[in-house]
């Protein structure tokens, strides 16, 4: 399966190539990939993004774009002497360092998942930044890897993925759901959502038994 692919089955399936269906497809896409994430999002969405010589100052990191939870970050010094912040929420992070803007700095140890709601150019409404408050206020240079999960990058462009190349099924039934929601199909959108199902509890079944396979083998070992 690609990108190409799972458009054409989405005509397909749904007997449907009309304009207006066929110019929603890339949102239906995007709302499958979601669907799956939500019911099953230990299967393959975390992603790494690394920040390279962030300077000594710094107490927020900016999320990427389809960044929807924070796994773990992982930082280190110019001597790769590496750290592993800890979680906490915005209100412990701004408690334990309060003067997070003023000169008075040190190693940061906590992050916490934050959006700062600010106002656009025109001050017409407000919109969200989505990043990481570290506290301390960052002492000095350091690099950060962070693990987080989010929608993979999915498009004619970039055509291929973890789903399209592991789970390809699994995939189609949910974007055929979001297409099934969208025409406002009842009947086909519970046979869609009975294969989807039974698909993930097949897939679920094969993780659970590879999981066993493992710890058995690094006991016998």
């Amino acid at each position: 399966m690609d990108y190409n692919s799972l458009t054409s089955d989405m005509q397909t399936y749904m007997l449907r190539s009309d304009t207006p269906y066929v110019t929603k497809i890339p949102d239906l896409i995007r709302q499958g990939i979601i669907r799956v994430y939500n019911n099953a999002k230990d299967l393959g969405f975390e992603i790494i993004t690394t920040f390279r010589n962030i300077p000594a100052g710094t107490f927020v990191l900016t999320k990427p774009g389809n960044w929807l939870d924070t796994v773990s970050i992982q930082m280190y010094d110019a001597n790769f002497n590496v750290y592993f912040l800890q979680s906490r929420s915005y209100e412990f992070c701004r408690t334990y360092w309060p003067y997070y803007q003023n000169a008075t700095r040190a190693r940061p140890k906590y992050y916490a998942d934050h959006t700062a709601n600010v106002n656009n150019a025109q001050l017409a409404n407000t919109y969200g930044q989505f990043r990481w408050f570290l506290a301390p206020t960052s002492d000095a240079t350091y690099n950060f890897d962070v693990i987080y999960r989010g929608i993979p990058l999915f498009n004619a462009d970039n055509s291929t993925n973890f789903l399209t190349q592991r789970y390809p099924d699994l995939l189609l039934y949910s974007c055929l759901i979001e297409a099934c929601l969208f025409l406002d199909n009842e009947e086909k959108r519970a046979k869609y959502q009975s294969m989807f199902d039974q698909e993930l509890a097949t897939i679920n079944n094969m993780n659970t038994n590879r999981s066993a396979d493992r710890t058995i083998i690094r006991e016998n070992n």
